[in-house]
């Protein structure tokens, strides 16, 4: 072309990483169209605009959107509500994903931090129990029944469980749900301030690691609830070794 602002469709396709076949289904699926076609074969020649426009649909088929969905985006012919949450609820899902990845670095590091947990909904039973097989039994169970029942509310940490200092042996076993979640064991937990450190090794190990918040909390003049929560990353599904495990120890102030 002697016209040096229109791009070929193979130099389109090499700049953004996406084959000749996707640009020829954006524009059958009403997307972009040719800024000009010439010569017998039609080639197609691209302006920058039409650059942007399809380097735009590649981001969003990244997040998930389908070409449906971006063709009604830049229609202005859908609700935008539904779009926005799907994305906030991938963003919160990457975060997750970002924080159990850094936690498995050789330099995580180990350091107590305050912190703030948000409000969220559980799905909570209470059992007495003493020892990490039946915890571990109990666990499962309960998020068997709260998938079963409500789903999951991918975008926290799924499973915890909790216990007062007083009454180690008394535990709500708590899977995450969605927020609309309603019926019986359901429940809203509030925001609450908090202390907690990532604790790698096995169960068995916690009560000792647990200490390390105590003494922190008594250095710091910092008054615990005695509730704690063990929130729980990475285990059995994921690592036959149990120095892998990462739990999240948390201390409520």
């Amino acid at each position: 072309m002697d016209n040096k602002n229109l791009f070929t469709i193979g130099e389109i396709a090499k700049a953004v990483g996406i084959t000749r076949k996707a640009i020829l289904n954006y524009e059958a699926k009403g997307l972009i169209k040719p800024d000009k076609k010439d010569g017998t074969a039609g080639n197609r020649y691209y302006t920058i605009d039409t650059f942007t426009q399809i380097h735009t649909i590649r981001v969003f088929q990244n997040l998930g959107l389908s070409l449906d969905e971006i063709r009604e985006y830049f229609n202005d012919s859908s609700d935008l509500q539904p779009m926005i949450a799907r994305l906030e609820m991938l963003r919160d899902e990457l975060n997750l994903t970002l924080e159990k990845l850094k936690e498995r670095t050789v330099d995580h590091g180990n350091a107590i931090k305050e912190i703030t947990i948000e409000p969220q909904t559980v799905y909570r039973h209470v059992y007495n129990s003493a020892s990490v097989a039946d915890k571990t039994t109990l666990l499962r169970n309960t998020a068997l029944e709260a998938m079963r029942t409500h789903g999951t509310d991918t975008t926290r940490r799924m499973y915890f469980t909790e216990y007062n200092l007083k009454t180690p042996q008394k535990v709500s076993y708590c899977v995450a749900v969605p927020p609309a979640s309603k019926g019986e064991y359901v429940e809203q937990l509030p925001e609450i301030k908090a202390i907690s450190f990532f604790h790698h090794g096995a169960y068995e190990d916690i009560p000792e690691a647990r200490k390390r918040l105590i003494s922190y909390a008594e250095e710091n003049n910092l008054k615990l609830s005695g509730t704690f929560r063990n929130l729980y990353l990475e285990g059995p599904p994921q690592h036959k070794d149990k120095n892998k495990f990462i739990t999240q120890i948390i201390a409520i102030i």
